[in-house]
């Protein structure tokens, strides 16, 4: 039974009933959900006497929750495609570009396949890293669901009561059996997230008038990307229900042209946040926080506040998954997953939007502490903690977790079996093989093309070059090289200079 905890600082609850706390106490009891959100100074429940406590001298906020993302992929550096020169106009041009197969599906393929457990804790720690607890797009892992490693994955969490309620799709149902099964899912409460209208091709709003037509707007229905549709489409979605997730840098960068989130927003649509997949996207939700954040101050004129786009990455993806009760905001009674960054700025969402990853302090989901300063890791008494290098900063992070089936896996050697992976791919298997006993845990690719391709060789693991954990350098002069986004990204280096 996890230990009692006690958060001191800066509450940022996202809960329209109490805000902001200015010294507050955040108080998470053994049953792993927030007890009490209140001041400093006042009486403390009963219950806490032997809790473990942080004076985190910082700014906590719910956890991050991503709800567009590809995982498998995202231990490969951001993709140039080869040779273009124009924008893309529907997400079904750039998987055939002549670098697509060599540099992007082949490597993770074959990198999931000689060492999966250590590929999924490798993307899963870099989401974590960026204040991530739960994201959207876990990979197929045939006969290996899981639950409860690290970041919640959105599609397998049941929240420990083995009943499915989020599902999704990639690409549009080929078949009248597909839209049945949709909306008769939303029929009965659940989520479906479904990759909608990506893209500058008008036809694309045709996909959306599937959707329409097959009664599948509904409350629970989660637009991805949706960037063909306007303010008509929305305007007549909207009193259905539902929501839209998204994800400016992968629009910008493969199709010069993002969603457009006022209209939606204007209509009635919620409006969440996804840091896509790192081939062309971000690297954590906290990176894409920043290219919301600039597109909105070059592009919109600041018509969304600081406060709106912090809840598109908290407390709307949360409501979009019929999750309200349970994660998104600082409130008792829900799940304490919480990020605690530090508070340099005075406008507590605008400091969370101008956090790095070296301002990530502290990170706990169910309250255990799962990745934190050393001094904090101890403080909230986290029991196997290791060492991990964030860029030039120490941090502590848990990953093996006894009597959690897979969960066995520390740091050291998740980057010894991905130097492995790329240096000799068949060693890499069977040593994987050898440790599981028989077939490894493989993390498969979830975007269609790449699931029906033939299997590439191992050999393609070499090619895998593995990404680093933070917005580094390295990014930034990929984006400089790149200029296929018509200049919409250049400020973004801006937000991590002197950080």
């Amino acid at each position: 039974m996890p230990t009692p905890l006690v958060l001191y600082g800066r509450l940022v609850t996202l809960d329209p009933e109490r805000p902001l706390i200015e010294d507050g106490a955040l108080y998470v009891g053994a049953d792993e959900r927030i007890e009490e959100v209140k001041e400093r100074s006042e009486p403390e429940p009963s219950g806490y006497e032997d809790a473990a406590r942080l004076e985190t001298d910082g700014a906590i906020y719910p956890g991050l929750i991503d709800l567009h993302n590809h995982v498998a992929y995202n231990a490969l550096a951001l993709w140039t495609p080869t040779d273009r020169r124009e924008p893309y106009t529907t997400r079904y041009q750039w998987t055939d570009n002549r670098g697509y197969k060599p540099e992007v599906s082949d490597p993770t393929k074959a990198l999931g396949k000689a060492a999966g457990k250590a590929l999924l804790k490798y993307v899963e720690t870099k989401a974590v890293v960026g204040g991530v607890t739960a994201i959207q797009g876990s990979a197929n892992l045939g006969a290996h669901p899981y639950e409860g490693w690290l970041v919640r994955n959105v599609e397998f969490e049941t929240f420990k009561t083995k009943e499915k309620s989020v599902y999704q799709a990639a690409l549009p149902f080929r078949d009248e059996s597909g839209y049945e099964k949709a909306r008769k899912r939303l029929e009965e409460g659940s989520a479906f997230l479904y990759h909608l209208a990506e893209g500058t091709d008008p036809r694309l709003v045709e996909e959306y008038e599937e959707i329409r037509d097959h009664g599948c707007l509904a409350k629970g229905f989660v637009g991805i990307h949706t960037n063909a549709l306007d303010e008509a489409q929305y305007r007549e979605w909207a009193p259905r229900g539902g929501s839209i997730v998204w994800s400016p840098f992968s629009n910008l960068w493969l199709y010069a042209k993002t969603t457009d989130v006022l209209a939606a927003r204007e209509a009635g649509l919620n409006v969440c946040l996804g840091a896509d997949w790192s081939p062309s996207g971000s690297k954590n939700l906290l990176g894409e926080l920043k290219v919301a954040d600039l597109y909105n101050a070059t592009q919109l004129e600041g018509a969304l506040s600081a406060e709106d786009l912090c809840r598109m990455a908290t407390a709307n993806p949360a409501q979009a998954l019929g999750w309200e009760e349970r994660l998104g905001r600082l409130r008792p009674g829900l799940h304490a997953d919480v990020l605690v960054t530090t508070d340099r700025h005075e406008d507590p969402y605008r400091n969370l939007i101008e956090s790095v990853e070296r301002d990530v302090l502290f990170v706990a989901i169910n309250g255990v502490p799962f990745y934190g300063t050393p001094a904090l890791m101890r403080a909230a008494r986290a029991e196997r903690a290791e060492p991990i290098r964030v860029g030039r900063h120490r941090r502590s992070i848990v990953l093996i977790y006894p009597g959690l089936k897979d969960a066995d896996m520390g740091w050291l050697e998740v980057l010894e079996d991905l130097r492995l992976a790329r240096r000799a791919p068949e060693a890499a298997r069977e040593r994987s093989e050898a440790k599981a006993g028989g077939a490894p845990l493989e993390l498969r690719p979830d975007k269609p093309p790449d699931l029906e391709a033939p299997e590439p060789p191992l050999a393609a693991a070499r090619d895998g070059r593995v990404d680093s954990l933070t917005h580094d350098s390295a990014y930034f002069e990929a984006i400089d090289r790149a200029g296929i986004h018509g200049g919409q990204l250049d400020g973004l280096r801006e937000y991590y200079r002197g950080r």
